[in-house]
């Protein structure tokens, strides 16, 4: 009698462990099933082309033909493209993803008026205007002022060395730009001077640095250099009381 008791002991003991093995088993059919079934969310991006009417620039008649990349999460992307309006010549393309949305408004009507105020103005006093562009960096020190130069020769807009952070001052009188740069150390600053037909003369370079001989007194390091196709013709080092 009592064999017969361990014996039914056990067979109900094995029993209860098949059927937690069973459910068990069911249950990781099941999880793995529903994960694989699971839509990943999608990731959709917008695309749309505005073109402009023709208008006058540099004795040309053009026409801008923007491609715009919307993304809720990447921001706007712009590919701007100017043709010459008879010839469909690319004279300019720039690709820009800018900082703030608002200033570039595809959907209004005088979108491509603010356009052309913006980015359009005369840097080496030639009389041709040149497209300008301000790009954010992570700070203002890694931002630029992007200068393409427009060239006559081959109508077409050519990027230059006048690119710099910040344009301080367009002298038309005297044919000067001024530009400048800095980092953690210094600041450098550029004079272009220009003759008459937009070709650089000679540059000024200025780079500044503070200096503390002491704890009381502060001063500023000023190196100077004239600049004649590369090659310099004239330096000096004045140190200043500040």
């Amino acid at each position: 009698m009592k064999k017969l008791t361990y014996i039914f002991i056990i067979l109900l003991v094995a029993s209860c462990k098949n059927a937690i093995q069973n459910n068990l088993t069911v249950d990781k059919v099941v999880v793995a099933d529903t994960v694989a079934t699971e839509a990943l969310p999608e990731h959709k991006a917008d695309t749309l082309t505005k073109k402009s009417n023709p208008f006058l620039l540099n004795k040309l008649l053009c026409y801008w033909e923007h491609f715009f990349v919307v993304d809720n999460n990447d921001g706007l992307e712009i590919t701007m493209k100017l043709y010459d309006y008879k010839t469909k010549k690319l004279l300019l393309e720039y690709e820009y993803q800018p900082k703030y949305e608002d200033n570039y408004d595809y959907k209004s009507a005088t979108y491509f008026d603010s356009i052309n105020k913006r980015h359009f103005e005369d840097y080496n006093f030639d009389d041709f205007k040149d497209f300008t562009l301000y790009e954010y960096g992570s700070m203002p020190m890694t931002s630029a002022t992007v200068i393409m130069l427009f060239n006559n020769e081959t109508k077409t807009f050519e990027h230059s060395e006048l690119s710099a952070a910040f344009i301080d001052e367009i002298d038309n009188v005297n044919r000067i730009l001024t530009t400048h740069d800095w980092d953690m150390d210094n600041v450098y600053y550029k004079k272009y001077h220009f003759d008459k037909k937009g070709k650089i003369k000679f540059r000024e370079e200025i780079t500044e640095r503070d200096y503390y001989p002491n704890d009381t007194t502060a001063m500023k390091i000023k190196n100077y250099q004239k600049i004649i196709n590369e090659r310099v013709v004239k330096q000096r080092t004045d140190t200043l009381k500040e």
